[in-house]
């Protein structure tokens, strides 16, 4: 007779194939449960490192690994490149990467399956690779790949199970699902974050160029130098965010670099000083600390550690932890260099802020160049002050200012005393030492607002918008004290200066008018003893001119 199977083991073994398909089925409900979960979470990311860090802990939260590492593919590098590990080996390079090369390995990688890197016996079954990389570093026993649309997107290294035990068919899928959908959302969180960095340029694009655009509209209006080079390192200062700078322009006279305004100085008042000319500053020769050698080699440089460079020259370290220097050039030669010192916040400047000052350099060196050219053309020569063509001009502009708006004007005419036997007793060359100083002496103890010219031979001008008599004779009386005590070597006796003043209204009601009272003023002091200041009267008259 057949044996046959008792029925209660029939049942038993019926229940427990029920029960394994069971596990089984809470197992797959529970990898689903997860990838869904899974997906959501990735769907909620848009920020790299933090999608990285999530992908990797559901890896090694659901199997317990003893090591991982996950490569993401640099395309342009065409590199892997490590952005998060666990358990590697401590000799590991923090920069680790590895190069994405045709062979073997990659095409493993190309099929879009979880592949493993060792075989049976321990040893690895891409050897070349292996040893050349050093995957021994990843302690890995399984590749993910994680591709998007046949495009590798980057790699999982997995490494043992905690507990020893191997990976199953059903974990294996798990995993490969799981890196399907960490690559599409990588790939989307990448495109976002490129969008993001091309969206931050183009606004910074647009915004340099709108300062850039403001900055040329108002270079265009700025005629005076001095103004010009203050409004142009004012904004050189803002738009790179730095504590303070310097212009420094091209002096063919004494072949050096000399610094023509600064900003941002602790000490105001030496600020203003050097700003108006009161206060020298050091030099630079060609090739001399960074000021020179950029004006030199016409190209800019960041030096954002002091400490650790030996381009700068000793007096260029006072209170300066980083700079940015940038040369000025005017139809392909330099004119000077801007320097901007310290980035607020402590950090270094950027090649960023290169650009942008190199682009402000660029408009400022032409309109500096143009603004010098027109100094130039009206500067006198030998005083460094105004010449009388420029006087006309702006003399004309307030007396129909005056005439039209109402406000006062004064207008003093300055003549050296006894210039000519200066001339004829220590030579020409000491009477032009002379001019220059009493026109310095008088340029420097003016305002802002006042125009002072040479007006002829030994004599200058001095224009004073919104200024009636009174206020004329205070400033007049200070150019004459201070021509007075003037010390000159080569002249060693003391210079006097006479001075006739004239107002409108008042004394006058147009140019011609107005110039006739201050000479006959002029001629006044000169009668009176000279080394004085006298305003116009109608009791002062004055011989007439010769031919009249």
């Amino acid at each position: 007779m057949t044996k046959q199977t008792p029925p209660l083991d029939e049942a038993k073994k019926s229940v427990e194939e029920l029960n394994e398909k069971v596990v089984k089925l809470d197992r797959k409900l529970f990898n689903f449960f997860t990838l869904l979960q899974a997906g959501k979470a990735f769907d909620n990311i848009l920020e790299a490192q933090k999608l990285y860090n999530v992908f990797t802990s559901i890896v090694q939260e659901r199997f317990g690994l003893e090591a991982f590492a996950l490569f993401i593919r640099d395309p342009q590098e065409n590199v892997f490149q490590l952005v998060r590990g666990f358990g590697l080996d401590e000799a590991m390079p923090v920069d680790y990467s590895f190069p994405c090369q045709e062979g073997l390995l990659w095409q493993a990688i190309l099929q879009d399956k979880p592949f493993s890197i060792i075989d049976s016996r321990g040893e690895p079954r891409f050897r070349i690779p292996h040893e050349s990389f050093r995957f021994d570093f990843l302690r890995s026993r399984l590749f993910v790949p994680l591709l998007h649309q046949r495009d590798v997107i980057g790699l999982l290294s997995v490494g043992g199970k905690m507990d020893g035990r191997e990976f199953t068919d059903d974990e294996l899928e798990f995993i490969n699902i799981l890196a399907e959908q960490a690559a599409v959302s990588i790939n989307t969180t990448m495109l976002y974050e490129k969008n993001e960095r091309d969206r931050k340029e183009l606004d910074k694009t647009v915004k340099s160029l709108s300062i850039l655009h403001d900055i040329g509209r108002a270079l265009i209006h700025i005629q005076d130098l001095k103004n010009l080079l203050q409004f142009i390192l004012g904004q050189a200062i803002e738009t790179t965010e730095a504590q303070k700078g310097s212009l420094m322009l091209w002096d063919q006279s004494i072949g050096r670099l000399v610094v023509r305004v600064v900003k941002g100085l602790p000490d105001l008042k030496v600020e203003e000083a050097i700003n108006n000319g009161e206060m020298e500053c050091s030099t630079f020769a060609p090739g001399e600390g960074i000021a020179g050698k950029v004006f030199q080699s016409m190209e800019p440089m960041i030096v954002n550690s002091t400490e650790q460079n030996d381009t700068y020259a000793e007096r260029e370290l006072s209170n300066v932890n980083s700079i940015l220097c940038i040369p000025l050039i005017a139809s392909d030669e330099a004119i000077g260099v801007i320097n901007i010192t310290n980035k607020i916040g402590g950090q270094g400047f950027t090649y960023e802020d290169l650009e942008l000052l190199s682009a402000l350099g660029n408009q400022a060196a032409v309109a500096i160049n143009n603004a010098t050219l027109y100094e130039m053309a009206i500067t006198d020569e030998l005083t460094k002050i105004f010449i009388r063509r420029y006087f006309n001009i702006k003399l004309d502009g307030e007396v129909k200012r005056v005439r039209r708006y109402g406000g006062q004007l004064s207008l003093a005419i300055c003549d050296l005393d006894h210039f000519k036997s200066v001339n004829d007793t220590y030579g020409h060359q000491a009477g032009d030492v002379v001019l220059y100083t009493v026109a310095q002496l008088i340029k420097n103890n003016c305002r802002e607002i006042d125009v002072a010219a040479r007006y002829g031979g030994e004599e200058f001008a001095v224009i004073m918008p919104e200024t009636g008599i009174d206020g004329a004779k205070i400033l007049a009386e200070r150019i004459r004290s201070a021509v007075a005590g003037a010390k000159i070597e080569e002249v060693p006796r003391q210079l006097t200066i006479s001075i006739g003043l004239a107002a409108l209204p008042g004394d006058a009601d147009d140019v011609k008018s107005l110039i006739a009272a201050a000479d006959a003023a002029l001629y006044g002091a000169k009668k009176g003893g000279r080394n004085q200041v006298m305003a116009y009267s109608k009791e002062i008259v004055k011989p007439p001119e010769p031919g009249e």
